[in-house]
């Protein structure tokens, strides 16, 4: 079944947004992004207090996915139903984490994955 896209935030700051910066550190993972194509736009921070697991891959080197979801893949956060990811790390460790959740930000550079049970934190600042 292919993976579906649902979007999870309609925060407009994220059409056209780039990863500026990333911090992990002891399960909690920060993105900063920016927003449109002034470096005076807006800074958009989602925080995820815990993550089980990320990853980060160009967008351009995503031909598979973006074929599949048809282009209707666009930039903005997502939760991604029938989540292949998330399928391999269930088998990975035994099915042992309840509630987890395939999120999925889409950049214009960049797309991060990540599998959390916690809903993350969204701020704006200019």
């Amino acid at each position: 079944m292919t993976e579906k896209l649902v979007e999870f935030s309609v925060v407009e700051s994220l059409q056209n947004s780039q990863l500026v910066d990333f911090r992990y550190s002891s399960g909690s993972l920060e993105l900063i992004l920016s927003s449109g194509d002034s470096e005076e736009g807006n800074k958009v921070k989602v925080l995820f207090d815990w993550i089980y697991s990320f990853r980060l891959t160009d967008e351009g080197d995503l031909l598979k996915m973006q074929q599949e979801q048809n282009g209707e893949m666009r930039t903005g956060f997502y939760i991604v139903e029938n989540s292949k990811y998330l399928e391999w790390f269930n088998e990975q460790n035994g099915n042992v984490h309840d509630g987890m959740v395939h999120y999925m930000l889409s950049t214009v550079d960049d797309v991060i994955d990540i599998l959390a049970s916690i809903t993350p934190s969204i701020s704006i600042s200019s």
